[in-house]
């Protein structure tokens, strides 16, 4: 079976969780494909992951880098993938 190679690198392993603190410093939450490698890293059972080594990592969204980690948390509406 051929498998298809993704154009990012996603996700990398982290040896512990990160402190909610530490998760806009580590984690791009606007990225499209941020489910996707949400997915790898729980059938991997990794205990933390960074997405700061990722090519899509430069792709951030700059206003949302600002402000309270709790402020930036985005839920897809029902039914939106």
């Amino acid at each position: 079976m051929l498998r298809r190679r993704m154009t990012h690198d996603g996700p990398q392993a982290m040896n512990r969780p990160l402190d909610f603190e530490e998760v806009m410093e580590h984690r791009n939450l606007a990225c499209g494909r941020y489910s996707i490698c949400l997915e790898v890293v729980v059938r991997r059972k990794w205990p933390g992951f960074t997405c700061r080594l990722c090519s899509l990592w430069q792709r951030r969204h700059p206003a949302k880098e600002t402000g309270n980690p709790g402020q930036i948390i985005y839920l897809p509406a029902v039914g939106q993938r």
